[in-house]
Parts: C-alpha cells; structure tokens; sequence
C-alpha cells in the first residue's frame, strides 16, 4: 500500500476536508482539514459528516454519491450535502471518485454555504455566502467582458480585489483573466453558450490579482437561463491550483480525477514523464509502455511532421498556450483523432508541457459523413453539382495561373425519356446507377466524376489536353450496359479543352455545343469542340 500512504500525504496538503472511503462508507482516512472539521466522531461517513446512524441516502435529501457510483457504475459523482462542523451546519459540495486500484472512495469536500434565486433578469440569482478559503463565487453578466453582477466575499482572498471593487465595474471578470488564457476561456464558454449547456468545467488557466501576481485557477460555470430557456449570466465557483501545478501529490489527484487524457511531457529530454489512466486506457496502453517514451511514438505517421514542428517550437521557447488537432494511433494500431491543448508548467523545478488530450474521433466522424451528405448524390453516389463547382474552380485556377492543362467531358444519357416511359422511373435510376458505376469504373484515380443534373454527368480531366480517348473509353463501357433487358444503353459525349480566357460557363457552353452536335449525327459517339 506504499501508493496509499504517498497518495495520504498529498490528501493533507488539500486545504478542503478530504476522506479515503471503503463500499461499507467505513472511512479508512481522513486529511488534517477533515479531522479539524468533523468532531462527531463514529467510523463510517455519514456519522462523521451527518451525525446519521443510517447512510445519508436513506434520509430526505441526501443523495449519496457513492451509492449513485456503486449502483450506476459512474467514475465520479457529485452532490451537495448540508454538514455538521465544529462551526455549525454548513453546505458542501461532495466530489466523490472511485479508485479501483485502491477499491476506495476519494470523496473531497468543498465547502460552500446556502445559495438563493433571485437574478432580476432571469428571476434567478444564486447567492453563495462564502467568506473565506480556497473557494470564491461570481456571478457574471452574458455581456461584453463578463461584468460581476454578484461575488462571494472570498474573491479578495483570490484576486485582491473587493467585492465593491467588481459590482462597480472598476474590473470585471474578463480584465482578471491572464491575456494568454482569455481568447481560449472564451472560446469554451461561446461554445457552451450556443449549445446550451447547463455546466461545464473550464480547462486551468490563469488569472493575475490586483498585486500582479499570476494564479492558476478551476473554474466550474453554471449557466442562468430565462423561463425561455435563454441563456442570460453564468454562475461560478473558482478556486486557487497554484499549488496543484508545483505540488506532485495535488498534481496527480487532479489528472487522475480529469475525465480527458493528460500527459506530462519532458520536451527537452523527449520522454514522457506522467501518464493518468484515461490516456492509457484511450489508447490501450499500460503505464510501463508509455512511461519515458517519445510523445512521437504514439502520432500517427501522416501527422509526424506537424508534430515536431511544434515541439520545435517550444523547445525554441515558444511560451504560450498551444493547440493542435493530430491523428494517434492505440496499440491495436486504431487511428484516433485528439484536440492536444499543452500549457508550460512548472514540475519538479524544471519547465515542461502539460498536455490535455480529448478524444474528437465522434465529431470527426460525424464531420466526415456530413461532407459526405453535402457532397455526394443520393442515387449515384458521385460528387453533387454544387461539389463539382468547386472542384471545377480549382482547376480554372490552376490552369490560369501555372497553365496546367485539362479537358471535360459532358455525357448525356441517349433517349433516357424512352426508359423511364416504357420501364418506369426505378428504371431510370438503375439505369443512372449503372451509368456512374461505368464512370467510376473507367475513369482515371485523378479525374472527377460528377452528377451534373438529370441524365446528365460531367467528367473533369486534370492534366489531360487529349480528352477523346479517355471520351471513347467511357462510352464503349457504357454501350455495354442494359437495363431490365433495354439496351444497349448508349451516350453522346461533348467534350472540350481549356483554352486561356476560359471560365467555367464558357466550358459548359462548348462542351454543351459538342454534345448536341454528337445527338444530331447518331447519338453514341463523342464530339470535341
């Protein structure tokens, strides 16, 4: 149990009642601030912060966080109790977190007093009467800079500054924050704001008080809303971790208990130092494997490049706060995608990067599908007209500034009318499936195939002066295909060439031209303008 008895010393550096709990709420130790605290005496839990013979849940209104984890198989929960102190009754937020290394329960108590409602414009205002400690409340305004609407005496304690100091607008929320932090802080809460979350846990970052020290700082927002439910001000509780990015035991409790994967990077010896559990178990790691490795090691060979660069630049004394969209790859060699956000700390006296890892490969998967969605037709599965523009701008761009070369082609489906007439319309869509499974099928890797409208499809050729044999290639496999025994199905092809003045419309209109021309001699054959 060595890994207990350090973890114990980290516990009495918490200014906050912390508890080692076991599944039969027997508390197995309690840090310096819980003993000075609770003076109940009893063994379990909630005879020592209740003064209850029975568990908390089984009395109104005190939902036990471990009950709702051993039952919901959650990793963490938390609740706010009403306590008994050597001061009186008193509110606490409860952190519970299950270790499973330890089969114990880390609950931290966050103490925090009676808040009310009563925000004029929103009928909601939470008042947290907090007068001293680690912990500070605002209450916050959604306008332009985040005006204090409200704050708990405590924030003198954090920022140096009063309460009259705030609520008079000498300085609001956003002036408090360090430069270099605040573009991200609020980028994270328009995010929350436009998704309407009710709350959410800002990544660490930091503030400087009225004296000019710089503060790391947890900042766990809640968000008002209207009986519209629009969001209208925001509610926090910010509390001091300056501590945490120096101290190793605090360091660890807080990436252990982070729900992202957090890693500590040596950059200038290249190894990994700190690994917690959501990162090896993201990707499918054991500590030993990941411990004193190159962070290179696990980016995805495509993503290399990018990678060290930025790790260049740190080393080069790049200071700020970074982030970086990259490809890693897990031991079973699955390809994930990450938001990296590094911050540079202080750990053990020497500079290093701390790195936050959050998994996106969901969202790029969505993002993937929805291009696909907005890209794609339907039935044929080629790109959309709307797609192809854009494809078709690229190469009028390139053709005009570097004079790279490329022809199109236009096919039109010959007597398409005939088919849908005399077999139907789920004739008709077999027949335009097949026909763009000819074109896939025949077109070179670099050409762009797309669905121009109705039977109609365009071909565009990039690096290609000589559109006819790749045209006649292309109508040949086609002329092979019937439909529901009607065939052969047969194309006229109009292709053209870019000439120097070139835009897309003037394309259209002489590949256009080549087509009808090809309709009028026969049909099933390909005509050059």
């Amino acid at each position: 149990m060595e890994g207990l008895a350090l973890g114990r010393q980290a516990l009495d550096i918490i200014p906050f009642p912390a508890l080692l709990i076991d599944k039969d709420y027997q508390v197995v130790f309690m840090n310096k601030r819980a003993e000075e605290l609770y003076t109940n005496g009893g063994q379990t839990c909630y005879q020592i912060s209740h003064s209850f013979s029975e568990p908390c849940h089984l009395h109104k209104d005190h939902p036990c966080p471990l009950k709702e984890i051993i039952e919901k198989g959650l990793k963490e929960c938390s609740v706010i109790h009403k306590h008994k102190t050597e001061k009186g009754e008193e509110y606490h937020l409860v952190k519970a977190v299950y270790m499973p290394e330890y089969d114990l329960f880390l609950e931290l108590h966050i103490p925090l007093e009676e808040f009310l409602s009563a925000f004029d414009t929103a009928r909601l205002r939470p008042e947290l009467l907090i007068n001293s400690g680690p912990l500070a409340f605002f209450l916050w305004e959604k306008k332009e800079g985040w005006p204090v609407r409200d704050a708990s005496k405590s924030v003198y304690d954090l920022t140096g500054y009063t309460v009259e100091e705030f609520l008079n607008g000498k300085i609001d929320y956003a002036s408090l924050i360090h430069p270099e932090d605040l573009e991200r802080v609020s980028q994270e809460v328009a995010t929350y704001t436009n998704t309407s979350k009710d709350f959410w846990t800002h990544q660490p970052y930091r503030i400087i008080t009225k004296d000019g020290k710089v503060k790391w700082v947890l900042d766990h927002t809640v968000s008002l809303k209207d009986n519209k439910g629009n969001i209208v001000g925001y509610y926090g509780y910010v509390i001091d971790i300056s501590e945490f990015y120096e101290k190793e035991g605090l360091f660890r409790l807080l990436a252990e208990n982070n729900p992202n994967g957090v890693i500590l990077y040596d950059f200038q010896e290249d190894r990994i130092v700190y690994a917690n559990r959501v990162f090896l178990r993201m990707l499918k790691y054991q500590e030993e494997e990941v411990i004193g490795k190159s962070v290179l090691a696990f980016v995805y060979p495509k993503d290399l490049e990018r990678a060290k660069r930025l790790i260049e630049r740190v080393k080069a004394g790049f200071k700020k706060h970074a982030e970086v969209i990259l490809k890693l790859t897990t031991k079973t060699r699955k390809v994930k995608w990450f938001k990296l956000v590094g911050h540079m700390v202080i750990y053990k006296n020497k500079e290093q990067l701390l790195i936050t890892l959050v998994d996106i490969t969901m969202e790029k998967k969505r993002e993937k599908r929805l291009f696909y969605l907005a890209t794609t037709d339907k039935l044929t599965k080629l790109l959309n007209r709307h797609a192809g523009i854009k494809m078709f701008e690229n190469l009028l761009y390139q053709a005009q500034r570097y004079g790279v070369p490329f022809s199109l082609l236009i096919l039109d489906i010959d007597d398409f009318k005939k088919i849908n007439d005399e077999l139907g319309h789920l004739a008709g869509d077999l027949a335009l499936r097949k026909v763009a499974k000819a074109i896939k099928k025949s077109k070179r890797k670099s050409d762009i195939a797309i669905r121009w409208g109705g039977e109609e499809f365009l071909i565009l050729l990039p690096h290609t002066a000589d559109p006819l044999p790749i045209g006649e290639k292309i109508r040949k496999l086609i002329n092979a295909i019937s439909v529901n025994g009607y065939g052969p199905l047969s194309v006229s092809v109009g292709a053209t060439t870019y000439r120097e003045g070139d835009t897309i419309d003037s394309m259209v209109q002489r590949a256009d031209s080549a087509l009808y021309s090809a309709k009028r001699k026969g049909k099933n054959r390909v005509e050059v303008a």
